[in-house]
Formats: C-alpha cells, structure tokens, sequence
C-alpha cells in the first residue's frame, strides 16, 4: 500500500462533514484537520459554524482559531500548516482527517501552488484604494480585460483573488492564469508520497439543501451572530474592510450595521450568498479528479469505516 493515510471530506456548506469526521473517532485514532477558511479566525464563531469550544475540547481540531481577525492569511500559508499537521498526525500514530469545504485550500493542498512572483507594497496599497473606490464588480470587470481566463474563475464577490490576479498583472505585465500556466505546481511529497483516499459528502437533495441553509443562518442570526459581528469590529485593529470580515455572512452582518442593510434584506442576501457558494463548492466537487462522492442519505459513516479499513 501506498505511503500513510490521509482522508478528505469535502463537501458544500452545512451537509454534516464535521459530524462525520467526529464520529470516526470511535472508530479510528485520528486526528481532524480543519479545511475552512473562516474557522481559522479567533472569535468568528457562529457565523463560521465552528463547532462549540465543548466539542473542540472533546474533539480537538487543528487549524481552528490561529489567526486573530484582524490579521490576512493565504491559501500558501494553510498549505504550510496543514502539511505540518499531517506530519505531525503520522508521528503520532494517527490518521490525518482533513476536513472542510473551503475548495481552493483542497486544490493547493493537494494539486501544489504555482509559485508566483513577489508584489511591492505599493502596488499592493494601489490597487485596495481602486478596489474602495471603484467596488468589486468594476474591478473584475477590469480583470476581464486583462485577464479573462482568471476572470473567469474567480468569482465576483472574491475580492481578495480579484486583487491578487490584478497585482501580479500590474506587477509582471503577465496575466496570473498565464504565470500558473508557465509555472510547474509543487507538490509537496508529503502529499505525493501518501495513500490519498478523497471522500466528498454530498446533499440528500438540492432542495432540502437549501432549505437547510435558511434554517441554519436564521439559527445564527437567534445565535446572536449580529452581536458577534459587533464585538469583533470592536477589537483594535479591526474594521469591516478586513480580510475576515470578507466571508460570507460576515460581510452582510457589517453591511447592516453600516446601515446599508435593513434586517430581512441582510438575511436573504446572506442565504443566497451562501446558496451560491454551495453551488460553486458542487461545481468543484463534480470537476475533481479522483473523489469518492457519499450521499448524505447512504450510511457515511460505514462507507468511511470500510474504506479506512481496506486502507489500513
């Protein structure tokens, strides 16, 4: 067999991929690695889903809560501290379980990252004061002209890859997909050299998906997720334009409390946005190369049990 083992669980938003991972726990020594790019932050709690500080006391997962808020982090920074983890899990004997919905973290994780080239503060400083100004559709729009194919991957609420495929334009006059491109992807041999086995947990229906999306978030606005967003934007350092404050959720709570938004108007904008990350995460999920896809509704958690056993 083929090097140690890791296990993913992907899936869209909200489908039970930590309730899964968490009952392995009986089952197998493992050790649960978070692949979530908002459950990374200290204090975004409810609107993250992150799961309650009992359930992380019980059931401790890597890479939640390690940056303060008001700090940025990179998809090349979590490939660095999930690989330290995995490695750390095989020192100890147990079987790394990454698991999340957060795609891109997945795809350098396991594809590698094109290492591309360094950008001046200036450029950097430049192109957030365009982006205040001018708003996040007329800067992907902008991209369009420079770069279509990265425009048409990155979404147009992604405003922290929008900018980023801007500076490497405007610091290399070469677009990003074309730098991807010409540069070969590293992957790490940690990943290479292991028994990959990739799982992704898929909802009973799209209908009830959405469903459940609604119920979830207005569960987190009863939660108190207004009052978090509030404290949060209290601490020094912090304003709505953070990195943090950029997810989904998140973002809108800041809106309203800008005025921006009334209330009903701050929930539905809050569930479609969620509604149409599901979707993109399906999207990625359905174009993945050698993933084993496990209806909610088909016994998970036994499918999972055999699989880590046939591989073990």
């Amino acid at each position: 067999m083929k090097g140690n083992l890791i296990v993913t669980i992907m899936g869209p938003t909200g489908v039970g991929k930590t309730d899964l991972a968490i009952e392995l726990c009986s089952h197998f020594p493992i050790n649960i690695i978070s692949v979530d790019s908002v459950q990374i932050y200290k204090h975004l709690d409810i609107g993250s889903g992150k799961p309650s500080k009992d359930l992380l006391q019980s059931f401790p997962h890597d890479l939640i809560d390690i940056v303060e808020p008001t700090e940025p982090y990179s998809t090349a920074q979590f490939q660095k501290d999930a690989l330290k983890s995995i490695k750390d899990s095989f020192k100890s004997g147990k079987i790394p379980i990454l698991v999340g919905g957060t795609m891109m973290y997945f795809n350098h994780l396991i594809d590698g990252i094109s290492r591309l080239p360094k950008v001046s503060q200036d450029i950097r400083s430049d192109i957030e004061r365009e982006f205040e100004k001018n708003g996040s559709q007329k800067m992907h729009d902008y991209l369009k002209t420079i770069d279509l194919k990265s425009s048409e991957k990155i979404h147009i609420n992604d405003s922290q890859r929008i900018k980023r495929a801007i500076e490497v334009f405007k610091a290399t006059g070469k677009g990003l997909s074309q730098w991807q491109e010409e540069k070969k992807k590293e992957v790490s041999r940690t990943i290479s050299n292991s028994n990959l086995q990739q799982i992704s947990l898929i909802p009973e229906s799209r209908t009830l998906h959405r469903e459940l999306i609604l119920r979830r978030f207005n569960q987190m606005i009863s939660d108190g997720l207004i009052e978090e967003v509030e404290k949060i934007l209290n601490l020094e350092g912090m304003s709505s334009g953070s990195q943090s404050m950029k997810s989904i959720g998140y973002r809108q709570v800041c809106k309203y409390l800008d005025g921006d938004y009334g209330l009903d108007d701050m929930i539905e904008k809050s569930v479609n946005a969620t509604r149409q990350l599901a979707k993109r995460q399906m999207t990625w999920l359905n174009n993945w190369n050698n993933l084993k896809q496990i209806s909610a509704k088909e016994s998970p958690l036994k499918t999972l049990v055999d699989l880590i056993k046939k591989n073990t």
